[in-house]
């Protein structure tokens, strides 16, 4: 079943309209007519079976009959930050990662990033990486479209107030470094945040290691494989739902 997100509240049994985008996708494109239904995901991100109830040239009234209670979230709220990579490798990072449950995504130059974003283009990338996590967040039937953030510097990150903070670095993975991640995330409970930092193709450079670490940064191993800039959150992604949902 299609779902959407709205901007509004819902309460079973009280009509509310569609609009805009939704309404063009709803009716236009899936062709959708009176009586039948999708998956409505309200401002306070609760889902609603809705009911299409009559339609209008621009809008359509929509009746709740069943509020869902089933979550598609990690239990786990992830921010997913990463180096400005080369060309649509932020877009795949911000689709996968959605639809692997990552609530927030950060984009920042670091020292090895080939790529760079002028400060005149910043604002319509991240216009383009938010529509992304939306149609992913619909596709993969989450409660949550996740924010997507530009950050001029890693300095910025390193002020992140929470206690879980890892950044993924491939000498360590090459040291054979492999418990630090599995020991990270068993340690977290439900509803706990973690940051997690990926470098762009080059990596990380030693010095901004060695600053990560001083914000207490805790430097992880992602297998025996040396991953790609944009296959690495998905790792990660992966073995938090391993780990903290398949149990």
């Amino acid at each position: 079943m299609q779902r959407y997100f709205t901007e509004q509240p819902i309460q079973n049994q009280v009509l509310f309209s569609v609009t805009g985008d939704n309404f063009h996708h709803l009716i236009k494109v899936m062709r959708a007519k009176v009586n039948d239904q999708a998956e409505f995901v309200a401002s306070t991100h609760q889902v609603y079976v809705g009911k299409i109830q009559e339609i209008g040239e621009q809008s359509a009234s929509i009746l709740p009959i069943l509020q869902l209670e089933k979550t598609a979230e990690l239990p786990i709220e992830v921010t997913i930050a990463c180096g400005i990579a080369k060309g649509d490798k932020s877009e795949y990072i911000v689709q996968k990662g959605t639809e692997l449950g990552a609530r927030h995504f950060i984009f920042l130059p670091t020292e090895f990033s080939v790529a760079r974003w002028p400060a005149k283009k910043v604002t319509r990338k991240i216009e383009r990486l938010q529509k992304v996590a939306k149609s992913a967040a619909e596709q993969s039937h989450r409660n949550y479209i996740p924010t997507v953030t530009y950050y001029e510097s890693l300095q910025a990150l390193e002020k992140w107030p929470g206690m879980f903070k890892i950044v993924a670095y491939e000498e360590s993975a090459k040291q054979g470094e492999h418990t630090q991640l599995q020991k990270q995330i068993t340690q977290m409970k439900t509803g706990n945040t973690m940051l997690a930092l990926f470098g762009p193709e080059g990596g990380l450079a030693v010095s901004e290691i060695k600053s990560l670490t001083e914000a207490n940064f805790t430097s992880v191993g992602l297998g025996p494989r040396i991953l790609r800039a944009e296959t690495a959150p998905l790792y990660l992604l992966s073995a938090i739902s391993v780990l903290k949902e398949m149990r």
